[in-house]
């Protein structure tokens, strides 16, 4: 009747128990400290059990799937322990994703290498800004066009960048926007923007637009123009003036490649920049589509500084995650962001970032900015000790990791590559072979010619089939 009491107020209570009889002297030793080799019921508890009791704790691994492309994680890091690092960019549908490091830290070798990486989801795009020609192996490696916006690297091309804005404005909505874009050209030229100067634009658009498609170009809007002061402000952008060799084309030769990387080195911060720009925008936001498509914009302190291409961002980080596009920005300091009026929009937007080892990051004015985006003083410890070049560090609310790129010789041949001696290479080989030639001649300029076996072609893909 004891038994039974002590068992109904132990059940009342949510456990479980047993009434021992054979076992019961071993049972009650199993209970004193020092003693549980006594129990002979020990070996039967399940190991489960014991999980739920003990404190156990794991790094975090990452996601083990890009769950919103339903596909692989964009790379696998390389880490202290034998549990490797899997990198996704999404954290839920927003991909967005900063990247801060100092110079010489190695951003440029991992952007490359997320251009890379991104192309295994399927009909997936890139669009790159670069800045130094960081990313020109690995976009001409997958069969990309490289835009050298600024004609630095690129001196003696047979076929250099052309833009031809005005195209397509025979479509109602296209000249609704050449409109606002030839008004911002003249606003930056001190033109003031009336509605007089508004009507003479539309109607010399409407008469362009009966033209034949190679005669739309900026000389020819400028021929239509009948005030004296607009053709003057239009002159410095159509041929014969410093920017005519970008936007006052005939024919535009802008690929259609799914890999487009724009060499912005010696365009920003001239006066074409924002023009030029910002009609770069507007061909690319007619290509997002629904495609999973990353737009890299490296070294964005110089983009920060443009009004034009900052409000461009920021519309971008709000916008885009509706089209299935990812942002990733690249700066070498978040004191960049934090000077910013842009910087909320970054902060809120970008639930990744990526940050390299900054050996000043411990003092205490570099100490405060990393706190105001949510560091500790463990975390910035970590980004002071950390190896440049080597060490990268991932903080998601999902979790936060140390890892490293650990890249082999076929994959820093396309990553690290932004020499001048690199670029000057890239230039002869393309001279010599041409676009479709480019990935062989590389590899083995680079002396990992036995790479060319695992380039596909209609021969290793049959035997692989």
């Amino acid at each position: 009747e004891k038994l039974r009491l002590v068992e109904k107020v132990i059940q009342g209570r949510d456990f479980t128990c047993m009434i021992e009889t054979v076992n019961a002297v071993e049972a009650w030793l199993g209970g004193l400290p020092g003693h549980v080799y006594a129990n002979v019921r020990q070996p039967p508890v399940s190991t489960l059990n014991l999980a739920h009791m003990i404190p156990m704790s794991a790094v975090w691994a990452g996601e083990a799937r890009d769950l919103h492309f339903k596909g692989p994680p964009l790379l696998f890091g390389k880490t202290e322990g034998s549990t490797p690092f899997r990198f996704s960019l999404h954290v839920g549908d927003v991909g967005h994703t900063l990247v801060v490091g100092p110079t010489g830290a190695g951003k440029s070798v991992l952007l490359a290498l997320m251009a890379l990486q991104f192309r295994r989801y399927p009909n997936s795009q890139v669009f790159a800004f670069d800045f130094g020609g960081s990313i020109r192996a690995a976009a001409l490696a997958m069969g990309g066009d490289w835009h050298d916006l600024g004609g630095g690297l690129s001196d003696g091309d047979e076929n250099p960048v052309a833009l031809q804005p005005l195209a397509w404005i025979d479509d109602p909505s296209e000249r609704g926007w050449a409109t606002e874009w030839i008004g911002a050209i003249l606003a930056r030229e001190k033109v003031e923007i009336t509605p007089e100067v508004k009507d003479h634009l539309w109607s010399a658009l409407t008469s362009l637009a009966s033209a034949p498609r190679e005669e739309r170009t900026l000389t020819g809007l400028s021929v239509l123009l009948q005030s004296n002061s607009l053709k003057r402000a239009l002159q410095p952008y159509c041929l014969g003036g410093p920017s005519g060799r970008l936007l006052d084309a005939e024919f535009e030769r802008l690929g259609e490649a799914s890999v487009q990387a724009f060499e912005t080195e010696g365009l920003i911060g001239t006066s074409a920049a924002p023009a030029v720009l910002a009609y770069l925008f507007h061909r690319i936001g007619d290509r997002l589509d629904g495609r999973p498509t990353l737009l890299i914009v490296d070294e964005g302190w110089l983009a920060l500084d443009d009004e034009d291409f900052a409000g461009q961002l920021r519309e971008w980080l709000k916008t885009l995650r509706k089209k299935n596009a990812s942002v990733i920005f690249a700066t070498q300091s978040l004191s960049d962001i934090d000077g910013s009026v842009i910087a909320p929009a970054i902060i809120e937007s970008c639930p990744t970032r990526l940050l390299l080892p900054n050996e000043r990051a411990i003092e205490p004015q570099i100490t405060a900015i990393y706190r105001r985006f949510g560091l500790n003083d463990r975390q910035i410890e970590l980004l002071s000790r950390a190896t440049p070049k080597r060490d990268y560090y991932c903080q998601s609310r999902r979790g936060n990791r140390m890892f490293e790129l650990g890249l082999g010789e076929v994959a820093l041949a396309f990553t690290a590559a932004s020499s001048k001696t690199d670029q000057a290479a890239i230039s002869q080989l393309l001279a010599e072979h041409g676009p479709d030639g480019f990935l062989p001649a590389w590899l083995q300029h680079r002396g990992v010619a036995w790479a060319l076996d695992l380039i596909p072609n209609l021969v290793n893909l049959e035997k692989s089939l």
